[in-house]
């Protein structure tokens, strides 16, 4: 190629950069080729040329007045596309990078799923629980400003609070009507959840509270939304389609492998089950991060009674099911 065809195809905004970039890795062939069918897509719209079959399409030969401005665009087409096959989503912090493309765009879809879900004065949660070595249990509790009521077996618990309900947010609790004053830009949400944190811990954090503000308080509908767009900006998610909840309903699971402790000497990775069709978190469960040998557990009537088994990694060391979750309108 002559330096004036040279000059005459890298004549366009950002050309220098390219040039300047010098060689980069061979791309991934699947990115190739989407790449290539942008490409081919940016020069068929700019020449009026209908699309047609890579195999079946003719060679095309553009004027040389014309040719700089196309390829100059598909260019600019290819770069785009490229990028948003295989690069992550932007941490919204600057902090660790953020979730992956995949995990992005489903917490993007659950937030308006969320974003459309009722609220109402109270809040009721019926749900299963289940340990290593325990049984299965079945309770409904009822959240309201003044406390908590709770039915189990046909007994009904009120544990009324002074001060009412409260949910750990960052390195504080918020009441009733804290929840309702929460931002939901997700930068300043972000913000207020990983409080007194930094890094990984911080990322650890962020899941912990989420998940138990949108798995166990009254939280709005615009709040709901607005954790789940924290989500996508969060780190570590993996995501599995059609995974099935320990009642045989279909989701999508998201875990994380972090590594906080459960109790004494466990380490568990917490896992989501999302109805994808409502945003709504079917079950949450915590699995054994390691090998565990169950030591340092000590029993104590009243609180512990049992310790907990020896586990291997993957294990399920805790688990709740929901089979309702969702506000209502009086304690019954």
């Amino acid at each position: 190629m002559s330096t004036q065809q040279h000059d005459d195809v890298l004549d366009f905004p950002g050309a220098a950069d390219l040039v300047a970039a010098g060689r980069t890795p061979e791309p991934d062939a699947a990115v190739l080729a989407a790449a290539l069918s942008a490409v081919r897509g940016a020069i068929d719209a700019e020449t009026g040329k209908a699309t047609a079959p890579a195999a079946a399409e003719p060679r095309v030969v553009i004027p040389l007045y014309r040719r700089r401005r196309v390829l100059a665009s598909a260019v600019a087409v290819a770069t785009v596309a490229a990028a948003a096959i295989i690069a992550p989503v932007v941490s919204m912090d600057g902090g660790e990078p953020a979730a992956g493309a995949e995990a992005a765009a489903f917490f993007n879809s659950m937030a308006k799923k969320a974003a459309s879900s009722a609220d109402g004065p109270f809040w009721k949660i019926t749900s299963t629980t289940s340990a290593p070595g325990t049984a299965t249990k079945t309770r409904t509790v009822f959240l309201s400003p003044d406390g908590l009521t709770a039915v189990e077996n046909g007994e009904t618990l009120s544990k009324p609070q002074p001060n009412g309900m409260s949910w750990p947010v960052g390195n504080k609790r918020v009441g009733w009507n804290g929840l309702k004053n929460l931002p939901t830009d997700p930068s300043a949400l972000r913000a207020k959840l990983a409080a007194g944190k930094t890094g990984a811990a911080a990322d650890e954090q962020v899941v912990t509270e989420a998940g138990q503000l949108l798995s166990f308080s009254p939280a709005r509908a615009e709040l709901r939304a607005a954790l789940y767009r924290v989500m996508a900006a969060t780190p570590g998610a993996d995501i599995r389609t059609e995974v099935s909840d320990a009642k045989g309903r279909k989701g999508t699971e998201v875990n994380w492998k972090y590594v906080g402790a459960d109790g004494p000497g466990i380490a568990g990775d917490p896992h989501w089950i999302i109805d994808p069709a409502t945003g709504g978190i079917l079950e949450e469960s915590r699995t054994a991060a390691e090998d565990y040998d169950g030591s340092g557990c000590e029993p104590s009537d009243g609180v512990d009674k049992e310790c907990t088994p020896s586990l291997s990694e993957g294990d399920l060391t805790s688990r709740q099911t929901f089979l309702f979750n969702g506000p209502v309108n009086r304690i019954s």
